[in-house]
Formats: C-alpha cells, sequence, structure tokens
C-alpha cells in the first residue's frame, strides 16, 4: 500500500501538461482571440484538465449586458473543453491509483463519508494546481503567448465556495477584472 503521494513530481506534471495545453488550444485557435483559461479538478480528485474560452465564443452567448459576467466567469459555458488529453489522463490515472491504493484511509467503509486524510489530500492537490497556475503566471508564460490579456483560473466544479474562488482568482488575475469577479460571483457561481 502506497501512503505517500508524490506532490512534487505532480505539481511538475500538472505544469507541464497546463503549458502544452494552453499551447495546443493557442494553435487550434489561432484565428480567435483565447480569453481565458482555467485549470479544473473534480472534486473526487480523481480527474484533471482544462477548458477555456475565446472572446468570439463569449460575445456570441451574450444576448444582453446582464449575461456577459456570466458567460466571462462561468467555465461551464465555455467552448473549448480539451488540451493535453493524455497527459492529463496520466495525471487523472496517478490520482486514482493513489487513492484505490490508499481505499482505507480515503473513505470510512461503513458510512462511506471521506476521512481527514482525503480531506487534507484534495486540499494539497487543490493548492498545488493553483500553485502551478501562479507559477506558470509568474514567468509570462501566457502573457508571452496571447495576443490580448486573459483571465487564469482554477475550478472544482459545484464544490469550491465563493470566498476560496474569489481568493484563488485575485491570485492568478489582477486589476479590473478581479473586482468585476468579486462583484458579480453570485451570478455564475
Amino acid at each position: 500500500m502506497q501512503s505517500k503521494f508524490n506532490f512534487q513530481k505532480f505539481k511538475e506534471e500538472v505544469i507541464l501538461a497546463t503549458k502544452k495545453a494552453f499551447l495546443e488550444i493557442m494553435d487550434e485557435y489561432e484565428d480567435y482571440t483565447v480569453n481565458a483559461f482555467s485549470l479544473t479538478c473534480d472534486s473526487a480528485v480523481s480527474s484533471i484538465g482544462v477548458v477555456a474560452n475565446t472572446k468570439e465564443a463569449l460575445e456570441e452567448k451574450i444576448e444582453d449586458e446582464e449575461d456577459r459576467y456570466y458567460y466571462k466567469f462561468c467555465e461551464q459555458e465555455w467552448e473549448i473543453w480539451n488540451g493535453a488529453d493524455n497527459e492529463f489522463k496520466e495525471i487523472g490515472n496517478g490520482l486514482v491509483e493513489f487513492q484505490k491504493n490508499n481505499k482505507d484511509k480515503m473513505s470510512d467503509a461503513e458510512t462511506c463519508i471521506y476521512t481527514d486524510f482525503f480531506n487534507e489530500f484534495r486540499e494539497n492537490i487543490f493548492d498545488i494546481c493553483v500553485q502551478a497556475l501562479m507559477e506558470i503566471k509568474d514567468e509570462n508564460f501566457f502573457e508571452d503567448n496571447c495576443k490580448e490579456s486573459i483571465i487564469i483560473n482554477f475550478m472544482v466544479s459545484e464544490y469550491l465556495d465563493e470566498d476560496y474562488s474569489i481568493e484563488v482568482f485575485s491570485k492568478l488575475n489582477n486589476g479590473i477584472v478581479v473586482e468585476e469577479y468579486k462583484q458579480n460571483i453570485e451570478n455564475f457561481m
């Protein structure tokens, strides 16, 4: 039974896969303006990937200005749902394998409730995903490979609360977009 997870290796894999996914998206959508990119993970910590959007897809969905922030910040409404698929599949397989090898530590067999061990594991995975995005951002990778400024985020669908989401978004972005996110969060969460 493997009870130690290699978080450093996980972070390195996430950074490489995220960069590859971003470049694939930028290449595939070179005739568009990619304006949003998010690393995603599910709440069971069994899959990881990316989602992105283009300025053109955003404008197409907006029927009136009241919709703007919903479509701008709600990743579930974005257009692009793939990038570095094989790499992220392998990373997800590693997460699943670790959990299978430690199933007795992950949840209570009688109640099927996640344990503190699982909750700590999940929190570490989420923190590392945010750290990976921050490192990529800090080396100007996104900026150097974009036509315009881009929104960067980390999403766990229907799991993260508003305060944590604002905290993460604020670490990965700056300026007016952070204020827009804060002021409109109830419209897309």
